[in-house]
């Protein structure tokens, strides 16, 4: 084959894709850095899945160009971690050199452009890592094209030398010298790359490209010791935010994101194309994060606790995802172990965006809490097209944020999955609830007092009674120390949890179940 074409590419994604699901296991394996939570694999395979099916959409014949900027664009919408947000961009990058029919120097210059637009992406680059692989293919390609290679020799030269230099690559790295371990976002791109080499070489889509896999670990062969870096957020914050004009008149929003993100922890990594922006970053306020991006109409908006994610699908696991319109309230939904979906700008909720939700819980069982009426729709709609995977989904008649949290609540811990979704619905099925618009104490106890009308609480009540107290931006720390100190005093049968202070609710929300 002497030059790429659109058809390959097509060929490209669908093999980059299954290559991706063969390795996703062996790469997760060794992820070390930037957090050791175990998920890059699972974050590029998604990541490119989602170009893939972006390249499936792409209807009538198309150049290589055409159909690398839809894999690229389906690929920055559907980017997880920040190993996802490279390589979406180092796609967009490729895409953006691209020719409609690329010969071999072509091919090179787009893969030197696509290590340069991979490294801006990233606020703090960091060498041994995927982005210096990114420069050895770069500088492999460019030197084999210039040699008069064809397209299967330059990926073939490409290949050979990225896997000789990625032990020593990563040696560069103290986090993954330490930890005695190949960069996992290194190998990935070595698997997307290899499958293009093979669909060269073979001119086609070979239903083994990319998949010879023996230069990574088994699966099994989990790295003893993970060696964490030192710093870093809790909580992974991932959103898309859309610049506003018509185009060719919108603004770089880029840099602007690149340095709101940048004093609000690391792991940093800003990409965009065509107006849209995928933000990440790992930090310890999840509701500045989201807050610093308001640079346009913000969409997609997921929060997470970092090693959260439960990667391998069992059917005995049971994911959460948590819908909320509060920024503040994500952190305690994530710490409770929810995937949080949070409504920006006046924006409801969409299928598309709880469906990426519910498949980053990483589990075949989901409870989606919807936060309103209109959010239960989309959550059933969302339940029924992943159904043909294997994915149920149960949504329940959690439909504010005070019933959100208590489900919350109810879904945390350990037991059997089924007994906590028992114990979520009958909590939602029991909630009464009340609100206190004033900053008061002897006002929000005697709310209190009225919903305890008809209420055991105590010996012979059966169940033990919850209290579930949000508080407003009017309350401080004290004030709520002495109701709950005053609750305890009074009713020391009475379980109190909750969260505040949460800018724009009343002084004191009220739910006993």
């Amino acid at each position: 084959m002497q030059r790429l074409d659109g058809t390959d590419v097509r060929a490209w994604a669908h093999a980059a894709t299954a290559a991706l699901g063969a390795a996703r296991a062996r790469i997760d394996a060794v992820n070390v850095f930037p957090v050791a939570d175990a998920d890059t694999g699972t974050n590029v395979l998604l990541t490119v899945a989602g170009g893939a099916d972006a390249v499936a959409a792409l209807e009538g014949p198309a150049g290589a160009d055409a159909v690398a900027r839809a894999f690229a664009s389906g690929a920055l919408l559907s980017a997880r971690g920040n190993s996802g947000v490279i390589v979406s961009q180092y796609l967009e990058g490729l895409a953006g050199a691209l020719t409609s029919s690329a010969g071999p120097a072509d091919l090179a210059s787009a893969l030197a452009a696509a290590g340069e637009a991979a490294l801006g992406a990233v606020a703090d680059p960091q060498e041994g890592t995927v982005l210096t692989l990114a420069r050895v293919v770069a500088d492999s390609a460019l030197r084999a094209a210039d040699a008069g290679a064809d397209l299967s020799e330059v990926l073939a030269v490409v290949s050979t030398e990225a896997h000789a230099a990625l032990a020593q690559i990563s040696a560069q790295h103290p986090v993954l010298a330490a930890a005695q371990v190949v960069d996992a976002g290194a190998c990935a791109l070595l698997v997307l790359l290899d499958s293009l080499r093979d669909v060269v070489d073979r001119d086609g889509a070979p239903a083994d490209a990319g998949r010879d896999l023996s230069w990574l670990p088994e699966p099994t062969d989990v790295v003893a010791t993970h060696v964490a870096p030192e710093g870093g957020g809790a909580f992974e914050v991932m959103l898309l935010v859309r610049a506003t004009g018509a185009p060719g008149e919108r603004a770089d929003l880029g840099p602007a994101l690149l340095t709101g993100m940048n004093g609000l922890g690391d792991s940093v990594a800003v990409v965009g194309a065509d107006g849209v922006w995928q933000v990440h970053v790992h930090t310890d306020h999840p509701e500045r994060a989201i807050e610093a991006a308001a640079l346009g109409p913000r969409e997609q908006v997921v929060v997470r606790l970092l090693g959260g994610r439960i990667g391998d699908g069992a059917p005995h696991d049971l994911g959460v995802v948590a819908c909320t319109g509060s920024s503040d309230l994500a952190a305690a939904h994530a710490l409770a172990g929810a995937v949080t979906l949070v409504r920006c700008d006046g924006a409801g909720l969409e299928a598309r965006h709880l469906v990426r939700a519910i498949t980053d819980t990483g589990t075949r069982r989901v409870v989606v809490l919807p936060g309103d009426a209109s959010g239960a729709h989309v959550a059933r709609e969302a339940a029924r097209s992943l159904a043909p995977s294997g994915t149920t989904v149960d949504v329940l008649d959690a439909h504010d944020d005070l019933g959100v949290t208590v489900a919350v609540i109810a879904l945390a811990g350990a037991e059997d999955p089924a007994r906590r979704v028992a114990g979520a619905m009958a909590a939602l099925a029991r909630l009464r609830s009340t609100v206190v618009e004033h900053a008061d104490l002897a006002e929000a106890l005697a709310a209190f007092e009225a919903l305890l009308a008809g209420v055991a609480v105590g010996a012979g009540a059966g169940a033990r009674q919850t209290l579930t107290i949000l508080t407003g931006a009017t309350v401080d720390h004290g004030l709520r120390a002495a109701l709950e100190a005053t609750l305890a005093r009074r009713w020391p049968d009475l379980a109190v949890l909750g969260t505040g202070p949460v800018p724009g609710l009343p002084a004191f929300w009220l739910g006993l179940d």
